[in-house]
């Protein structure tokens, strides 16, 4: 029996743009990143908040995040969005938009960071996870499949393939 819909799998990955931000006030985040206070930063979390209400995501986790926010930088360059301020330019407070998030037991995280490649106004987060996967054995299951089969249709069988 196959998995129909996403929440019917039995490990899930959702990773992006989450385009969640921090609530707090632009120039008290801009402090606190000169300053690399990245946990009192999290507080402000809107995932963070959301993932521990059970709103949204509910269940599901993401490792610890302990580099910069990955949003909003101005491209080809190390600079927020807004620290140089243009005339016209949206103001975007620094953020962790993008985001590494797991549901399912056996996996594990390694590692989670962010790459230093400036080709966008954000930058790109990895990370290394450890997932138990379920091992079969084709020729046990081929063998299962063609007992099924040969119960209900005895003309049937699979080759070595699994095609009839």
């Amino acid at each position: 029996d196959q998995p129909h819909a996403i929440p019917s799998h039995d490990q899930i990955f959702w990773f992006g743009d989450l385009n969640y931000r921090l609530n707090m006030l632009d120039a008290e985040v801009r402090k606190l990143v000169a300053k690399k206070q990245w946990d009192e930063l999290l507080n402000s979390d809107q995932l963070i908040k959301e993932l521990h209400s059970g709103h949204v995501f509910d269940g599901w986790k993401e490792g610890v995040i302990n580099f910069p926010p990955t949003y909003k930088y101005e491209i080809n360059s190390d600079r927020y969005v807004g620290e140089n301020p243009k005339e016209g330019e949206k103001k975007r407070s620094p953020a962790w938009c993008d985001r590494i998030l797991w549901l399912g037991k056996g996996i594990k995280q390694v590692s989670y960071k962010r790459a230093e490649i400036r080709l966008s106004d954000h930058r790109p987060v990895s990370s290394m996870l450890l997932v138990e996967v379920e091992v079969f054995d084709h020729r046990k299951l081929q063998r299962a499949l063609n007992y099924t089969s040969a119960a209900v249709h005895p003309e049937i069988f699979l080759d070595e393939e699994g095609d009839l």
